[in-house]
């Protein structure tokens, strides 16, 4: 079975199952661990009804495996991936997952006589996500103690798993919320990652050197940005100055890009009366794939498209390298947050529309 703690950018794949599938037709803990592995490698739903049902009947497939084979090894397997079905299941319901239940997984696993080696690693990263989403969520400022549970969690992958590609993601991921709140320490961080053997990690490494550098210039005063929109409006932040702004730079062949949009689309829908916009920078390189999914998702703010992808105006001007990436303006026009996802979103613009 493929392990489901990976990268920390990394999206869970869900699985359709049927609704009311027979499990008891899988006889043997084999059979069924096979199910399972089929059923993983199917692609979400992009409807969110159908992504429930999906993420339900996975869910369910792998409660069978472990109520029936409760000696099997390979439960705690299941079991992790369970949680990050849990996990998933939560973000649409647009609630907190109960984390606590997951680091007693955690726990338990570790300690586990019959676990792997590689199902304890996996473990150990579960707890460090949990730690991280901690620390992300605790908005502008910075709660001393998620970060030193994130630190600490990172020196001994360092020193256990030093060549592991998750290390230098949880590394990564705490430079990007560190940048506007601790611009040293996210720097440190990525210099230190720039010198790594691993030629990706440091490549990302220099491409957040550079998103940084570019960043740190933007926040020094008000977001200056002004571009003609895909429907020939012109769209000017200056204007939009006693409103708080999204600046969503994304793209429709983006898959986490499209699993985030009906928040995005929710918030807008919600805040938009009370002084909420949002200003999309595509990096599509078909206008007519823009123009078709933002009608169907029910995306009626503007959009910068030049069809560029990569190489889009915009996003190279301010070190773009990877998506979705969003920044929330506020009121004044300073770049507040670079870290708007999820339910985060929702609190974070109506914490910004309070001011």
């Amino acid at each position: 079975m493929r392990r489901y703690i990976l990268l920390a950018v990394t999206l869970l794949s869900f699985a359709v199952s049927v609704r009311g599938e027979d499990l008891s037709q899988y006889k043997t803990a084999d059979e069924l661990m096979q199910h399972l592995e089929q059923l993983e490698q199917q692609a979400p739903a992009p409807d969110r009804v159908e992504h429930i049902r999906q993420l339900e009947g996975l869910r369910a497939a792998m409660l069978e495996f472990e109520n029936r084979f409760p000696r099997d090894p390979r439960r705690w397997d299941v079991k992790l991936g369970r949680m990050q079905v849990e996990s998933a299941r939560a973000e649409v319901d647009n609630r907190q997952p109960d984390n606590a239940v997951a680091l007693q997984l955690a726990k338990e696993i570790v300690t586990a006589a019959d676990a792997t080696p590689e199902t304890k690693t996996d473990a150990r990263f579960l707890a460090a996500r949990i730690h991280m989403e901690a620390l992300a969520s605790s908005g502008a400022s910075i709660d001393a103690k998620a970060r030193a549970a994130v630190e600490a969690d990172i020196a001994d992958f360092r020193m256990k798993y030093p060549d592991e590609p998750r290390t230098a993601a949880l590394q990564l991921e705490l430079a990007q919320f560190l940048k506007l709140r601790d611009p040293d320490a996210a720097m440190s961080i990525l210099h230190d990652l720039q010198e790594s053997k691993n030629v990706q990690v440091a490549a990302m490494a220099q491409q957040q050197l550079i998103a940084m550098d570019a960043l740190r210039k933007l926040t020094k005063g008000p977001i200056g940005l002004k571009f003609k929109a895909v429907d020939g409006t012109d769209i000017d932040l200056a204007k939009l100055r006693g409103k708080v702004v999204l600046v969503d730079f994304w793209a429709t062949w983006c898959g986490p890009c499209r699993m985030e949009m009906p928040n995005v689309v929710a918030a807008y829908n919600q805040f938009h009366k009370d002084g909420f916009e949002i200003v999309g920078i595509s990096l599509d390189q078909s206008k007519e794939k823009l123009l078709a999914y933002t009608k169907q998702a029910g995306m009626t703010w503007p959009q910068y498209f030049d069809g560029k992808t990569w190489a889009n105006d915009i996003g190279t001007r301010y070190g773009i390298n990877s998506i979705p990436t969003a920044w929330l303006v506020d009121k004044k026009g300073f770049v507040r947050s670079t870290e708007t996802r999820g339910a985060a979103l929702t609190r974070q613009v109506k914490t910004l529309l309070a001011e």
